[in-house]
């Protein structure tokens, strides 16, 4: 599967951002991408009062991945009732494939005061992968990661908006959550101030296939056979003691 990385700077407007997405979705689509990633809350960042734009901003992006055939995952800011939702949207050319709303709410941004946290994980069939969805502050919670890979999960989705000067234990915790499960991770950031950690194509080795320090689009090709053989050239997951901590998930997860 052929993805891209759409590391983007949020604009003035969500018009203006989604009208800078689109060039970068072009460049993807051009590339032959079958996936492209854009940032947590990309149209909006945390202005709540962008959030109304946010159906529209769907709207457009539906119709592109309809014309184009590629799938778009999208991290964007929703009204839910008098709070607002951080959620990540996976729109495939023949409709919405999966909606994720952020379940680690991150207090450095006043997200447990002003959000709504999701109630379960989310994961979907994609392309030959069983593909994991979380946010940005999710990554500071290995469990959530391994729970999705005991279910099946080889890659792992993060849209973000993540600080430039935590820098380094971003690149630290995306290459972690890959390595420990054997799996892909694509992690895509913002790119501006103050945010701007490169956006992150990670191998399940840990391996960085591919970084975006400054707004873009990466595309790199993942295998989706190289984490089932992985996975049993190297058994780690078959090694856990479930009698000292059992399973990690409460019910299957949601696909």
């Amino acid at each position: 599967m052929r993805s891209a990385l759409v590391h983007l700077a949020t604009r003035e407007t969500p018009e203006a951002t989604l009208e800078a997405a689109l060039g970068w979705l072009e460049q993807a689509h051009a590339q032959r991408a079958d996936l492209a990633l854009l940032p947590e809350l990309f149209p909006s960042g945390y202005r709540y009062t962008d959030a109304p734009r946010t159906p529209w901003v769907l709207a457009q992006l539906q119709d592109f991945a309809r014309r184009s055939g590629m799938t778009i995952a999208c991290g964007v800011l929703e009204q839910a009732g008098e709070r607002h939702a951080n959620r990540l949207r996976v729109l495939a050319p023949e409709g919405e494939r999966a909606v994720y709303t952020k379940l680690h709410l991150i207090p450095a941004f006043n997200e447990p005061h002003t959000m709504v946290p999701g109630e379960k994980p989310v994961a979907l069939e994609l392309s030959g992968f069983t593909a994991g969805l979380s946010i940005c502050f999710d990554l500071r919670f290995p469990e959530l990661y391994r729970g999705y890979a005991v279910q099946g999960v080889d890659l792992f989705l993060v849209p973000s908006a993540w600080p430039a000067e935590r820098a380094a234990a971003w690149e630290l915790l995306t290459r972690a959550r890959a390595a420990e499960n054997q799996a892909y991770l694509l992690a895509v950031n913002h790119a501006e101030p103050p945010f701007g950690a490169a956006s992150l194509a990670v191998g399940p080795l840990g391996e960085v296939l591919g970084r975006l320090e400054s707004e873009g689009v990466l595309v790199v090709e993942l295998d989706p056979a190289l984490p089932t053989r992985l996975r049993q050239q190297f058994p780690v997951l078959s090694e856990r003691r479930r009698d000292l901590y059992g399973d990690l998930f409460a019910q299957p997860v949601s696909k």
